[in-house]
């Protein structure tokens, strides 16, 4: 069975983390730097907006997936889409520089997503108990 929601968010996500990592492959290339950084800024945030990426989206999915096999419906899909409009804002924020607000508001969503995929998951699990 395929979860439509899960999907989406997933290919989304995936294609997120494709032009991230399409951006540290051009910032090496242009500076030359086969491992770490090289001492360059930008391509120090670009790695680590790729890292970023892929630390948060897989336990996402997961949780996202599981919700979808367990509580289907617009909730799931909607939660998914705010996740991926976080990830968005949060790359274009990260990329941009240090600290702004794009790059906190992103943060906000992602965590607040991942809190509540998780709270629910917990909350499934305490209605329908360990059976």
């Amino acid at each position: 069975m395929l979860y439509a929601a899960t999907a989406v968010t997933a290919a989304l996500n995936g294609l997120l983390i494709l032009l991230l990592a399409g951006r540290v492959s051009q910032l090496r290339i242009r500076h030359q730097v086969a491992l770490g950084d090289g001492g360059h800024a930008p391509l120090l945030r670009a790695m680590r907006t790729h890292a970023n990426a892929t630390e948060h989206v897989p336990i996402f999915l997961i949780m996202l997936g599981l919700l979808e096999h367990n509580a289907p419906g617009i909730g799931v899909w909607l939660l998914g889409l705010v996740f991926v409009g976080g990830r968005l804002i949060f790359s274009v924020g990260l990329l941009g520089g240090a600290f702004n607000r794009k790059r906190q508001i992103g943060a906000t969503l992602t965590y607040l997503c991942q809190l509540v995929a998780a709270l629910w998951l917990l909350g499934l699990f305490a209605v329908r108990g360990a059976a």
